[in-house]
């Protein structure tokens, strides 16, 4: 699979928001911030090259607010390693504390899933999770199962084959009514 540009746009509560993987649009000083957040307790900020080398290296969805001028303010991110074709693995996802509870993380997750279902040659998408509140919203919306997980750690690690990426799609489209429009 080439790399390629995704993006989707949504409207919620009269704010426009898209969701891109277009590399020029995610400033490394926004994952900077990020990173130093508590949201994202699994991480701290890098030097910009560290950060630029790890966005070059990475297929970053980035989630912006549109403003009526045509300004894309970045307000979440979700970061895949990838070789395009047969693993990806789902790490630093980030949504904005401003900008939770507007469905925008789930809409997201959505996104890297439908640029997953792409790979033809998928073996497993692969995800690490310290909350475990989140067990269930990664089996619904990505069809993860859990793969190991112990008291001697903190961190779950979940996986999900095509099949089940396709069926968590399917109920997913089942139960929202969320529209949303890809281009690519």
């Amino acid at each position: 699979m080439n790399q390629q540009t995704w993006e989707w746009e949504r409207t919620v509560d009269s704010q426009r928001f898209l969701v891109s993987n277009a590399r020029e649009l995610m400033p490394p000083s926004f994952v900077q911030e990020a990173f130093g957040t508590k949201a994202m307790f699994w991480t701290d900020p890098f030097s910009d090259e560290t950060t630029r080398a790890m966005l070059d290296n990475s297929l970053t969805l980035g989630v912006y607010k549109l403003s009526d001028s045509g300004q894309r303010e970045p307000i979440g991110m979700a970061r895949m390693i990838t070789d395009y074709t047969t693993i990806a693995f789902l790490t630093d996802v980030y949504i904005a504390d401003t900008y939770r509870g507007f469905g925008l993380g789930k809409w997201m997750i959505h996104c890297c899933r439908e640029v997953v279902l792409e790979m033809k040659n998928l073996r497993f998408m692969v995800l690490f999770t310290g909350e475990k509140s989140l067990l269930k919203f990664y089996s619904d919306q990505l069809g993860m199962e859990v793969v190991s997980s112990g008291p001697e750690s903190s961190l779950t690690c979940m996986r999900a084959r095509t099949k089940n990426l396709a069926e968590a799609a399917a109920a997913s489209q089942r139960t929202t009514d969320e529209p949303s429009t890809m281009q690519s």
